[in-house]
């Protein structure tokens, strides 16, 4: 396939980074075949030439989106090889096309890369370690580790990670979080902000209020902001559109809220007295806004 020899080409000579950007976009091209891809990807997977081993791992990874039954194969074939391989770039790869899988048989291998010297492997294992976080303290202390890298991008992600993706909480996540509060990145800091107001840490508003007086404010900070549910930020959510922060201001005010708490109320008696036999709850989850009705069994 002329695409996919071009992104090799692409690989191998890279000079700036958008070369490695021009031959990603190659490789999605080329997931338009998937049958020859996934052939060609895991020939090329065992070759004897970095950039090929690279955007083999890099082709799979695409495939096993949107073809689940390729995940098993692309599973071992990373477990196979990657003691096997030098290659950081391959590493790389081979550390994303893992987290592709969603495998929680691939943790124990990202856990052994996230202390690697180079800062691209290390992305990848923040980018693929959530799977699992919340039952898995490993996972949890890998990624505060990597919310302190030096590096600005994997620091972000470690800590998009630990505070939006993962549901756990203890004194360790929110101590990690806070740590990035200040951080000189910005995508890092806002990320520590949104872990912290999904956490329901009111000492966070001040944060949340600098966030909402700049704009720009993206659909997961006002999902954080509708967690943390402080009346503060009302007259800071009013400056938008109506549509945009509807959940975020039914959380912050407290009449939207007691009158929500109340349907909520009324829909549990109403439930109890025609079922009174059905085993049911009403719940908040500490990372998400609203109330969840369920039914127990």
């Amino acid at each position: 396939m002329e695409l996919i020899a071009e992104a090799v080409e692409l690989t191998r000579n890279a000079t700036h980074p958008r070369d490695h950007d021009q031959a990603w976009q190659l490789v999605e091209k080329a997931t338009e075949d998937p049958e020859a891809a996934s052939k060609r990807g895991f020939a090329m997977v065992r070759s004897l030439d970095a950039a090929e081993r690279k955007i083999g791992f890099d082709l799979l990874g695409c495939l096993v989106h949107t073809d689940e039954s390729l995940s098993e194969r692309l599973l071992s074939a990373c477990l196979d090889l990657i003691g096997l391989e030098a290659d950081h770039s391959v590493q790389a790869a081979i550390a994303r096309a893992l987290g592709c899988t969603g495998d929680e048989r691939a943790v124990p291998e990202l856990l052994r890369m996230a202390a690697h010297p180079d800062e691209s492997v290390r992305f990848y294992v923040a980018w693929s370690l959530p799977m699992g976080g919340e039952k898995n303290d490993a996972v949890i202390e890998a990624l505060i580790r990597l919310s302190a890298d030096p590096e600005d991008e994997v620091r972000d992600w470690a800590t998009f990670a630990l505070g939006t993706q993962c549901h756990a909480d203890s004194t360790a996540i929110r101590e990690a979080l806070w740590a990035r509060v200040d951080d000189q990145y910005t995508e890092a800091r806002e990320e520590a902000i949104a872990g912290l107001a999904r956490r329901r840490d009111r000492r966070i508003t001040p944060h949340v209020k600098w966030i909402l007086d700049r704009e720009g404010v993206t659909y997961n900070m006002f999902t954080a902001i509708a967690c943390l549910g402080d009346p503060a930020l009302v007259p800071y959510l009013e400056n938008y559109e109506e549509e945009a922060v509807a959940e975020a201001l039914r959380e912050c005010d407290p009449e939207a809220r007691a009158a929500r708490d109340a349907f909520a109320a009324s829909l549990i008696w109403a439930l109890h007295s025609r079922m009174p036999d059905l085993d049911f709850g009403v719940y908040s989850e500490i990372c998400e806004p609203g109330l969840t009705l369920s039914h127990f069994r």
